[in-house]
């Protein structure tokens, strides 16, 4: 009956969190898989205000003089079929604003929904130490109106994903994280016969817990991230459509019930070429880990 009752709990939450969601992301969590016959869910609130544009001709980042505003949550469902091995769905909603002195733009919506796996070909054991890889493949389901539009809540493409992540624990306080991921981009949807090939990005994740009390742990994060050239439908690259960011975070999580994790941080760019940034990035995550089977 308990089973039940915490299997319908969950359901009735996550019917909450489905209707709006973003930003899907390969690499979260460390390398430690869940049991066999666990189940995991989360929801993830975050907000963007866009206060710089890069100026490519001088090369550098000044104010943004036009109002560009992007937020939304993600849900994230996933279960262990087997110890060492989790199949899971990511389904993010998308809420993006963008105003100028001539231009009034808004989206909303289910972005690119993507699913992925995760295998322990070095299971985390008593010595603490762990590598976990993961594939994907990401979904163009999100409202896609224009390729030079700042309001699609998806990219059009169809896109495989793969990455691999390596934790390690020592002297019961500390927990280091190492995870890369790189995306192979396909084609986006055609819009007035127009296309474009979606560049391949790349993200490195270099990750510190520190252990405070057995219901908190602090963490500090740096985050880089690079999206190649864009396309068109004959193969010339789009200029200036590249884009690099080097970016600082400092969060916590915090343990009030077993299962239950709170995860708010705070992001920084620390570095960035191309596009527009902010000027930093609240996250605030929800996670429910429990275990159905043995």
């Amino acid at each position: 009956m308990r089973k039940l009752i915490t299997l319908t709990l969950l359901m009735a939450v996550l019917s909450l969190y489905l209707l709006p969601q973003a930003d899907a992301q390969v690499l979260w969590r460390g390398a430690k898989t869940m049991k066999k016959g666990s189940f995991i869910a989360m929801a993830r609130w975050y907000y963007m205000d866009f206060t710089k544009v890069y100026d490519t001709t001088n090369e550098e980042w000044k104010d943004n003089d036009n109002d560009h505003l992007k937020w939304g949550f993600e849900t994230m469902i996933g279960y262990a079929p087997m110890d060492r091995w989790e199949i899971m769905m990511h389904i993010p909603f998308r809420l993006h604003s963008f105003t100028t002195s001539t231009l009034d733009e808004s989206s909303s919506g289910i972005g690119d929904i993507f699913f992925k796996t995760r295998v322990a070909v070095l299971p985390w054991s008593k010595k603490k130490h762990g590598l976990t890889f993961v594939g994907s493949v990401r979904l163009g389901t999100g409202e896609y109106d224009n390729p030079y539009s700042f309001c699609n809540c998806g990219d059009g493409s169809t896109d495989f994903g793969v990455a691999g992540i390596f934790s390690s624990k020592w002297m019961n306080k500390f927990r280091g994280h190492l995870k890369l991921n790189y995306w192979v981009n396909g084609e986006g949807k055609a819009v007035n016969d127009v296309t474009y090939n979606v560049g391949n990005e790349m993200k490195f994740i270099g990750k510190l817990d520190y252990n405070f009390h057995k219901k908190f742990m602090g963490f500090a994060t740096y985050i880089y991230y690079n999206q190649a050239e864009k396309e068109d439908s004959q193969g010339n690259a789009i200029q200036n459509s590249d884009k690099t960011r080097h970016s600082f975070a400092l969060g916590g999580i915090w343990k009030p019930k077993k299962g239950i994790f709170v995860r708010p941080k705070i992001v920084l760019p620390i570095g960035a070429e191309n596009g527009k940034n902010y000027s930093f990035k609240p996250v605030l995550d929800f996670w429910y880990v429990f275990a159905l089977g043995s």
